[in-house]
């Protein structure tokens, strides 16, 4: 069986399942992947029902949680980088932000009986192997109650680096590849992200090139994207 998202190669997770690549990433830039929201989000925050908690898997350095809570929301935040809980964490409490930090992965996350209004899986899918898709499908229903809503994004296999990974990679999947060091990347077929999470249905759904970014150590990019709001019956 493949490491999962907590247990790979060693030269990515040290002994007490930090995820070292992304503490080195965040440690050297206080905003590796950008300052602002996911555009999905900040187009369609309005969906989100404020009464109940949002929960936000890999939160990273917080972008999409800050924002979130600087406009009323109560937010969970949850990631494998211990860099990334602290920042965070440091974050909410300079400005009393309601925030709460959770260092652990989605796969050992207890939610104890909590119902989330929404749950954000941004930027999330395309580091996942295939067995750990269908454990965040199962996470999310147990998450969400009637009503709670999906933020996702994803690549697809519309990407400019689909055929980078296809050609440079190990295949362990359909459309997902490795390489030595563990770290995976996996592509949607068009459409497939509507079919991936049981018992929701889409509110919004768009497919195309993302704008052009870069980060601090790559040049300019777009990304094949797939961002989908679904809510759950």
């Amino acid at each position: 069986m493949r490491p999962t998202q907590e247990t790979r190669d060693q030269s990515v997770w040290d002994l007490a399942g930090n995820n070292v690549r992304y503490d080195d990433l965040y440690g050297k830039n206080d905003s590796y992947f950008g300052s602002e929201p996911s555009r999905l989000l900040r187009e369609k925050h309005g969906l989100l029902d404020r009464t109940g908690p949002v929960l936000d898997v890999g939160v990273g350095q917080g972008r999409n949680a800050l924002f979130l809570a600087r406009k009323g929301f109560s937010v969970d935040a949850i990631d494998t980088s211990l860099v990334s809980i602290e920042t965070v964490r440091s974050l909410a409490e300079r400005e009393d932000l309601p925030i709460k930090t959770f260092h652990a992965g989605f796969a050992r996350f207890c939610a104890e009986d909590r119902k989330y209004s929404g749950v954000l899986v941004l930027g999330l899918i395309q580091i996942l192997s295939w067995e750990e898709i269908s454990l965040l499908d199962q996470k999310a229903d147990e998450w969400t109650g009637a009503g709670g809503l999906l933020f996702i994004t994803a690549f697809t296999t519309h990407d400019p680096s689909f055929a980078v990974s296809m050609n440079r990679l190990e295949k362990i999947g359909r459309n997902s590849f490795a390489d030595e060091q563990g770290n995976v990347r996996t592509y949607l077929e068009p459409g497939e992200v509507l079919g991936i999470f049981g018992g929701f249905t889409p509110l919004h759904h768009w497919e195309g090139l993302g704008r052009e970014h870069r980060h601090p150590d790559t040049p300019p990019e777009r990304h094949g994207m797939a961002e989908v709001v679904m809510r759950k019956m």
